[in-house]
Order: C-alpha cells, then structure tokens, then sequence
C-alpha cells in the first residue's frame, strides 16, 4: 500500500505552529492580567497595614507632620490604585483580544486537520476499493481458468 501523503501538510504546520505562538502571546496577555491584580492586593495589603499603624498612632501624642505624611501616603496609594485598575482593565481587554486571536487560530489549524482527516479516509476507500477489485478479478481468473481446464 502506497503510503498516504497529505499535500496540504506544510500547511497544516503553519497553521498548527501560528496557533502555538498564539497560545505563547495569550499567556503573556494573562500573566500580565495577574500581575497587575497582585499589584492591586498588594497596595490594598499596603493600605490596610497603615492604617493599623494611622490607628495605633492616634492611640498617642498627634503629630501634624506625621498626621499629613500618612494623608499624602494614603492619597498616593488611592491614586496608585485607581491607576492600577485602569491598567488592569486594560490588560483584560488586550487579553480578550488575544484570546479571540487563539481562537481563530485553532479554528483554522482544526479545519485542516478535518481537511485531513477526510482525505485519509477517501484514500482509505480508494484503496480498499482497488484491493477488493483486484481479489475480483483474480477470482473472475481462477473461476475462468477452472472451467477451461475441465
């Protein structure tokens, strides 16, 4: 049996090595999106600690220079952490974005793989209808050549 040659195959690979780097990109796009969320906690871990620390201060003696240095810090991370969040919901969109590339391109990897697949069962059928027309015949042959012999 002849063995089945696929004439789409470097094709196939393209699209199969395309969807690959696709995946690579999808996953920088989602650990970008995780980083930013852990930068996000980690600033709101930052604010819940000084505010323990604001608290545990206005237990004693106030200080104005200190009062107004935990005010400015306290704006600096509400303003860090709006900023984190619009970058985050950047990240996400740039990261829907190259899921939906993923897609496209399994899509198109898949087609040819069916493409593929179908071609190697047309084959398949082909060659077992030559074989089978072959034992036929030789069948046809023998059953000639017995009566021709009686």
């Amino acid at each position: 049996m002849k063995k089945f040659r696929f004439r789409l195959e470097p094709l196939l690979k393209l699209k199969a090595h395309r969807e690959k780097e696709k995946q690579k990109i999808h996953a920088l796009a989602l650990h970008k999106v995780i980083e930013q969320e852990h930068g996000l906690e980690s600033i709101s871990h930052d604010r819940l600690g000084h505010q323990v620390q604001l608290r545990e201060y206005l237990q004693g003696a106030l200080d104005i220079g200190r009062l107004s240095a935990f005010s400015r810090y306290f704006v600096k991370l509400k303003k860090d952490e709006l900023t984190g969040r619009e970058m985050l919901r950047a990240f996400r969109k740039e990261a829907e974005k190259k899921r939906g590339e993923l897609i496209e391109a399994t899509r198109q990897r898949k087609i040819y793989e069916k493409l593929k697949e179908r071609r190697h069962e047309q084959y398949i059928k082909n060659y077992l209808l030559t074989e089978q027309k072959e034992q036929d015949e030789i069948a046809s042959n023998t059953q000639q050549h017995k009566k021709n012999s009686r």
